[in-house]
């Protein structure tokens, strides 16, 4: 039993797997608590605080100062999480939940281009097309008619959008700080600016909401844990492909509970952009770009 235990947590195919099924379930909670008319504010804040609270002590008992170093970056993230986070939720309240996650993952595409803008970092021939594929993808998968077109699609794409923002400032934050305290200015500045909205749309949840809630963060927690592991032991590439896998987990989860319908747009728009932000990550091995993934979550 030791050694299969001590297999796992040092294989980092499966903690990769692991992770992107955690998340997919956090997904679900997300859905569920959304359609139950839950505010996204009070999921938000207490997801925050939760792991804010939990990630606290850790900081302490390993002596890492709460001020990190470069704190304005570290700032700068918390906010674009934050942003990215809440734009997600309301994505997912709207929209079947495989498409909101689809647009979540089109955020390599967007940190590319903010690679170009806020560092000068140049894209490459291949790289230029491959976004434009991704461009496809997401008109494809969002299909703009402007009498049934959902805003739900525009908060998806702008949580993907600013997640490409966050994984620039992430990859510039890891050069002087570790994940955790990353993590903790994630929950930090996210609680700071759901708390007014959380005061003021507060809604008692019921015993079975409160033990969702509590689920939520301490999943997301999990999952992030997991995932940090899980690059220890595999490439920053071979992790970021292996946990795409949660778009999988997640369509899947959606057509079973809640009856999301799979369309040909949706399958022909999410392959294009999933195979986009593949070919982007492969990319990144050569280039200067930051990684599709790091070592900390986007927007979650």
């Amino acid at each position: 039993m030791k050694n299969t235990i001590k297999h796992f947590v040092t294989n980092g195919f499966w903690l990769m797997i692991f992770a992107a099924f955690i998340y997919s379930l956090t997904n679900v909670l997300f859905k569920f608590l959304s359609s139950s008319s839950f505010p996204a504010t009070q999921i938000g804040f207490i997801r925050f605080l939760v792991g804010g609270l939990i990630v606290w002590p850790i900081l302490s008992s390993k002596g890492i100062s709460l001020r990190g170093n470069q704190s304005i970056l570290l700032v700068l993230r918390g906010l674009t999480g934050t942003f990215s986070f809440f734009c997600l939720l309301k994505s997912i309240a709207m929209i079947p939940l495989a498409n909101a996650i689809v647009l979540l993952y089109t955020f390599p595409l967007f940190a590319v281009l903010f690679s170009l803008l806020l560092f000068r970092i140049g894209i490459e021939r291949g790289e230029l097309m491959l976004i434009g594929v991704g461009l496809v993808g997401i008109y494809i998968l969002t299909d703009p008619d402007l009498h049934s077109f959902n805003i739900g699609y525009l908060f998806g794409l702008l949580s993907g959008c600013s997640g490409g923002l966050v994984m620039v400032l992430i990859h510039k934050a890891r050069q002087s700080n570790g994940p955790l305290i990353i993590y903790f200015y994630f929950c930090l500045m996210g609680g700071i600016l759901s708390f007014p909205f959380f005061i003021q749309n507060f809604k008692v949840p019921n015993f079975q909401q409160g033990i969702l809630l509590f689920l939520l963060a301490l999943m997301l927690l999990i999952g992030h844990v997991i995932m940090n592991q899980g690059f220890k032991f595999c490439k920053a590439s071979e992790g970021s492909l292996i946990l795409m896998s949660e778009i999988v987990f997640t369509g899947i989860a959606g057509f079973m509970i809640f009856k999301d319908p799979v369309t040909s747009n949706f399958l022909a728009g999410a392959l294009l952009v999933i195979g986009s932000g593949v070919g982007l990550n492969l990319m990144s091995r050569r280039s200067r770009h930051p990684p599709a993934f790091s070592e900390t979550d986007i927007g979650k």
